[in-house]
């Protein structure tokens, strides 16, 4: 009885090292993904016909920008970029500091942080409260 025990044992262990080994291989089926990136904060923003509880909603423009491209840049070229989609950049948390923002909605705004005076994260576009 003992016997057969232990040898079950080593069966589940050896089949478990194997998928493991196997999982671990992975595979060569990385492939470009297809399609655009849905979590995208993309600028300027246009008005839908479509509106939530008497609230208007908004969606990217056709020609608007995947602002994660101005991550990493000073600030000063970040807002030279984001002009050029005619967008403007709202500080809101500079050297770990919140500043004052406005808090109307405006799809042409893009909020973000800066340490060093370099973009380090979007925090949203449009804004409003």
């Amino acid at each position: 009885m003992r016997t057969k025990a232990i040898i079950a044992a080593v069966v589940v262990a050896g089949l478990a090292a194997g998928g493991i080994a196997l999982a671990s291989l992975g595979g060569d089926d990385a492939r470009p993904t297809e399609g655009s990136d849905l979590t995208a904060l993309k600028c300027p923003l246009v008005p839908t016909d479509r509106s939530a509880d008497g609230q208007q909603q908004y969606e990217p423009a056709p020609d608007a920008f995947d602002t994660g491209e101005l991550i990493g840049l000073p600030l000063d070229d970040a807002r030279a970029l984001a002009a050029e989609h005619g967008c403007e950049i709202v500080v809101s948390v500079e050297d770990g500091k919140g500043m004052p923002v406005p808090i109307e909605v405006d799809p042409k705004r893009i909020y973000v942080y800066t340490e060093d005076g370099a973009v380090t994260e979007i925090e949203g576009v449009g804004g409003g409260i």
